[in-house]
């Protein structure tokens, strides 16, 4: 799921960060100090899944913080760990969920105690879940609801088995849904919607969607602008303010900054390209120095990987049908493997990658079925290696830094021998 922007001192640059990064860790420590004052001033503040409609609260001025955003934060800063045991021992929740929720309910345990996080966040006074993404979302807001005694605000999306397009009746599902909820929004803030307000914010939506789809488009360039773990950091604000403009500003300064090294033949990848691959997976957060250290020895960018274009949520602004279809499928565990698969494979080739590095994440068991039978697919019909390694988004506990290498290694040889010989 989704993630603020990272610095870690293990990963801290070298040189200065480019002034859209700059923006970007503005605009997000913005938003976590607008929903510390909104709760010093008594102001509703709500927790949301990665994925769920936020134009609707953006319109309503309420502040929303995403816990799998902050997980991954705090995991990257080791942070997480004394949550996630507390949430293994004391709470005695099982080891083999995911450790996103392991480690916020942990945190949502421990709010009166003093313990080390960054960002930290308000206690909620509501849920916003939609299980678009993953299904085990349901069970985690389920407990803190319950835990915490707050309401959930639930959009049940489906999955889309074999069709290319969603059949009517799931569009109406949905869209009847997004009815009550805006229904059930402006009885608990206890004023209407202002629709004018809300066209506008999702015009502003649309557009920081299609900006990110530009710029991100840009490291099909060799060499790629941009190191592929840079594009994680230019995911928060698609997470958290699709609606805002500082969005906008922030990710039209990125283009700006990697038209420069396209045009100057430079990168912010650290070392010279040898080897464009796929990043198929969430990322090791808490080992994202060792998995990077590793990428650059052997002169690998990822230059692209699947979940950084989960955020791309396309509709009409006005529509309401649009935008419930839009959300039912943003994202890929809305869809089988094979189009999944098909997405990655689109990736591999717009992006000239070589290989396909697939992250088995322990906490997330759909991303591993999904990789394990769809590399199969990857390679049988590009051609490509695609090799695996275990690792976790958020428990540091798991990732192997020499079985990592080894497969890098492996996968480097491969893709040597292949371009030798062409």
């Amino acid at each position: 799921m989704p993630e603020q922007a990272i610095e870690t001192a293990a990963s801290t640059p070298k040189r200065p960060l480019p002034k859209s990064r700059v923006m970007v860790n503005e605009q997000i420590e913005k938003v976590y100090a607008d929903a510390w004052e909104a709760k010093r001033q008594g102001k509703p503040v709500g927790w949301s899944t990665s994925i769920f409609p936020q134009e609707i609260c953006e319109t309503f001025g309420v502040p929303v913080l995403y816990p799998e955003n902050n997980a991954a934060a705090n995991g990257a800063k080791r942070y997480g760990d004394p949550l996630i045991e507390h949430a293994e021992g004391k709470m005695r929740f099982p080891a083999n969920i995911c450790s996103y929720a392991r480690l916020n309910l942990g945190m949502a345990d421990l709010f009166d105690q003093d313990f080390p996080l960054d960002p930290a966040m308000p206690r909620p006074d509501f849920l916003l879940l939609a299980n678009n993404s993953c299904t085990q979302l349901i069970k985690w807001y389920e407990n803190l609801a319950r835990n915490l005694n707050i309401p959930i605000f639930f959009l049940d999306c489906l999955f889309n088995y074999n069709e290319e397009e969603p059949a009517p009746y799931k569009i109406k599902y949905v869209r009847r849904q997004l009815d009550d909820h805006i229904k059930n929004m402006e009885a608990f803030l206890g004023r209407k919607l202002d629709w004018d307000k809300f066209v506008e914010i999702q015009k502003i939506s649309r557009k920081n969607c299609e900006l990110f789809v530009k710029v991100g488009s840009l490291n099909s360039h060799v060499p790629a602008p941009l190191s592929g773990f840079d594009l994680f950091n230019y995911m928060a604000p698609l997470v958290m303010c699709r609606g805002k403009e500082a969005t906008t500003a922030s990710l039209l300064q990125l283009e700006v900054e990697m038209k420069e090294h396209i045009a100057n033949n430079t990168s912010t990848f650290p070392t010279k390209e040898e080897f464009r691959v796929q990043w198929e997976g969430i990322a090791c957060w808490a080992n994202l120095s060792a998995s990077l250290k590793t990428l650059k020895k052997y002169g690998v960018n990822a230059v692209m990987n699947g979940y950084v274009t989960a955020w791309n949520v396309k509709y009409e602004p006005g529509d309401l049908d649009s935008f419930a279809r839009a959300y039912m499928f943003s994202s890929s565990g809305s869809f089988n493997t094979s189009a999944i698969m098909k997405k990655r494979m689109d990736n591999i080739k717009q992006f000239s990658c070589e290989g396909m590095l697939c992250h088995l994440n322990k906490s997330c068991k759909v991303a591993c079925f999904n990789i394990l039978i769809g590399r199969e697919i990857v390679e049988r019909e590009l051609g490509v290696p695609c090799v695996s390694f275990d690792g976790d988004q958020t428990d540091s506990t798991i990732f192997n830094e020499a079985q990592y290498e080894t497969r890098i290694q492996g996968m480097v040889e491969i893709m040597k021998e292949r371009k030798n010989a062409k």
